[in-house]
């Protein structure tokens, strides 16, 4: 019994130490498509000092935040210490991996090697094919997006009318539990909205905009110190105000559910606000970047002077949010502070994935003696490149955005409107019948029952008026989640900017939620109807 439990408790070890493996892996894929670039142009770039194969693959193997370096390491372990040929360790090497791209990459290496192509060559036209097949892979999908973008509202469109016509059917056809066909109808809804959002994520060119470096941006590092506070109270808040008095039909604060939506998303708005002005930020910084290296290796090649020397003559009126961090690096390495570390400090306050990748190429390749001016043009090459793609993105995106939040509080809105419509006649047929009819005298189940068939009021009987409530709250709940996942998506960018769209989408939700039933209320109270009922 003991070895069965045992054994029992190792398989389920190994199944979730195999689902971990699989995550990594999946992982290590979307990085190593963005890291090809990168990796290509740093072994371009150094390969412009003339050094040897084995320094080029040294120094690649040692840039672990790429991560295809750990293939180029084992190559290089393979040359140098086991005395294999390059050749030979590039193809078994490329037998080992199962990321295509750079299987085939290590086999043309192989191949180039063995027919005598020179080194610098080689990467050169590999860097510039591999910038032509990102390019054209980036543009595809653009148009999958831009496709799927579309689907996915009139999909929100599509799911919110599924929810009025069944809550009206569960009005009409009184068949089984309404509660249970309401609640089913909720969680089908939510998938459907879930399946667009994983459209979305499937078509999305993955590309990472922030690093997840130590050192960060002062909007990241406020953002990071901040979150678990602005969460914590945003849950508690949501919690208090909306979840419990609705679910637990505590009518006192029913009319209030609102204001929970409403506060949970002010109290995430200050970490949306500062994630939308870094994601501004980290944008301005890689376009000005490609003009800051450019300027830097033609001052360093044509004056010949030190890339500190090189610093302070830079025009600054062209490096926008660039300025401080540029202004910041050259103090520090005017007063003789260790170098690397100062670059370092210049990548990760920064705050960019593209910075962070493409700065030490140029740091390194000029001081393994590297034409400054020839690396300046392919690392400025290689940074141009993504920021034009991701411009063509952001003109998608702000379509899509500027669609899905007007969307959003008009689904929300007609959801409202049909529950309150049905909620104020479930409770005038409630009065009429409990009131007007009883002073009829005697018994009146008879009249009421022919009343009820013969006016078809009896459709809205039976159906209590707090699970309308519900409804409406899970629904707006639903698309809510699904639509700050979706605009998220769709822009790209660092995790901390679904705090900004989630606070609008909470704040437009839940100021419709207390605006909307007054609005009904006031134009359908039926005042005449009410004036009969009490005579």
């Amino acid at each position: 019994m003991t070895e069965a439990a045992s054994g029992f408790k190792l398989g389920r070890l190994k199944l979730f130490g195999n689902i971990i493996e699989r995550l990594k892996s999946l992982r290590e894929e979307m990085y190593i498509d963005n890291d090809l670039l990168f990796i290509l142009t740093y072994m371009a770039s150094i390969s412009t000092a003339q050094i040897n194969r084995d320094k080029i693959f040294e120094k690649t193997s040692e840039k672990v935040e790429y991560a295809p370096s750990k293939y180029f390491k084992k190559i290089k372990d393979l040359a140098q210490n086991w005395h294999y040929d390059y050749a030979t360790a590039c193809e078994l090497i490329a037998r080992k991996v199962k990321h295509e791209r750079l299987k085939n990459l290590l086999n043309r290496f192989s191949n180039a090697i063995s027919a005598g192509e020179p080194d610098r060559d080689f990467l050169e036209h590999e860097w510039k094919a591999f910038k032509t097949i990102r390019k054209d892979e980036f543009e595809r999908s653009l148009e999958s997006l831009k496709k799927w973008a579309d689907a996915y509202t009139a999909l929100l469109v599509s799911s919110s009318l599924i929810s009025v016509i069944i809550l009206l059917s569960v009005v009409i056809y009184k068949a089984g539990d309404p509660a249970q066909t309401l609640y089913f109808s909720v969680f089908g809804i939510f998938l459907i909205s879930l399946f667009g959002v994983g459209m979305l994520y499937r078509s999305v060119p993955k590309d990472v905009k922030t690093h997840n470096l130590e050192v960060k941006s002062r909007e990241q590092y406020l953002i990071k110190k901040w979150s678990p506070i602005c969460l914590v109270l945003a849950a508690l808040s949501f919690t208090a105000i909306s979840v419990i008095p609705t679910m637990l039909n505590i009518s006192v604060f029913r009319d209030y559910t609102g204001l929970g939506f409403v506060i949970a998303g002010a109290m995430i708005l200050p970490l949306g606000m500062l994630g939308k002005i870094d994601d501004r930020k980290v944008s301005d910084r890689d376009e000005k970047f490609a003009v800051f290296i450019r300027n830097l290796g033609s001052i360093v090649s044509g004056a010949g002077v030190s890339v500190v020397e090189a610093l302070s003559r830079i025009d600054q009126k062209n490096l926008g949010e660039l300025k401080d961090p540029v202004n910041i690096l050259y103090k520090r390495l005017a007063m003789g502070l260790d170098p690397k570390i100062c670059w370092d400090r210049f990548i990760g306050e920064c705050g960019s994935y593209i910075i962070h990748k493409l700065t030490s190429i140029f740091v390194d390749a000029v001081n393994l003696g590297g034409d400054a001016d020839i690396v300046s043009e392919i690392v400025s090459s290689s940074n141009l490149e993504m920021v034009l793609l991701r411009m063509k993105r952001d003109l998608i995106s702000s379509g899509f955005l500027g669609l899905i939040i007007p969307l959003h509080a008009a689904m929300a809105s007609l959801v409202i409107f049909i529950t309150e419509i049905l909620t104020i006649f479930t409770q005038f047929i409630d009065y009429l019948f409990k009131t007007f009819f009883a002073k009829m005298g005697g018994s009146t189940t008879n009249v009421v029952q022919n009343i009820s068939i013969g006016l078809n009021l009896g459709i809205f009987e039976g159906l209590p008026v707090e699970l309308l409530h519900q409804y409406t709250f899970l629904i707006i709940l639903a698309i809510t989640i699904s639509n700050t996942l979706a605009s998220k998506i769709v822009k790209g960018g660092n995790n901390y900017l679904l705090y900004y769209y989630g606070s609008i989408l909470l704040i437009i939700s839940g100021i419709v939620m207390l605006v909307v039933p007054p609005i009904v209320n006031a134009a359908f109270s039926l005042p005449s109807f009410m004036e009969v009922g009490g005579k």
